[in-house]
């Protein structure tokens, strides 16, 4: 496997995020909220670089020892190394570093590579939201983790 690390956020770090976003979501984020929520004091912001660009990133907003993760994704050209699995463990320790007891999230429901991965770390399915999604209007699952507490 290629070299890569996994950083805190950083403003600089904008523009490749916003890309990777536009390159896997048909309704992206737009550069200002990757901006906003790498201001916020509640979120934990990581973003995977190899060699120096970024190849995926990951979001959750924390409060009151509850997170949501609310974004994930890795470039298409860095897809099938690992990287969202060395995401999502970078992103599991720092929530309970940060006290976190329980994540929620919504997936959408055809998205079988993204609800595989959750499955492994853990989440389980615990409702649908109908036609939360557009473009297209898909359902979503919303998952669940419960965290071990970290003493």
């Amino acid at each position: 496997m290629t070299a890569y690390e996994i950083l805190p956020y950083a403003a600089q770090m904008q523009g490749e995020i916003t890309e990777i976003e536009r390159a896997s979501f048909s309704c992206p984020w737009s550069s200002d909220s990757f901006r906003q929520a790498g201001e916020m004091e509640n979120s934990i912001f990581l973003v995977l670089r190899e060699d120096g660009i970024a190849a995926g990133f990951g979001i959750i907003l924390t409060v009151a020892g509850e997170g949501e993760l609310v974004d994930i994704a890795v470039s298409p050209a860095y897809r099938k190394k690992g990287y969202g699995q060395a995401l999502m463990t970078a992103l599991l320790s720092e929530a309970q570093v940060q006290g976190i007891e329980t994540l929620y999230l919504e997936v959408r429901q055809s998205n079988t590579a993204a609800r595989q991965l959750y499955e492994k770390n853990g989440f389980e399915a615990m409702g649908i939201r109908k036609k939360y999604y557009r473009d297209p209007v898909e359902d979503a699952v919303l998952m669940r983790l419960v965290l071990p507490v970290n003493r």
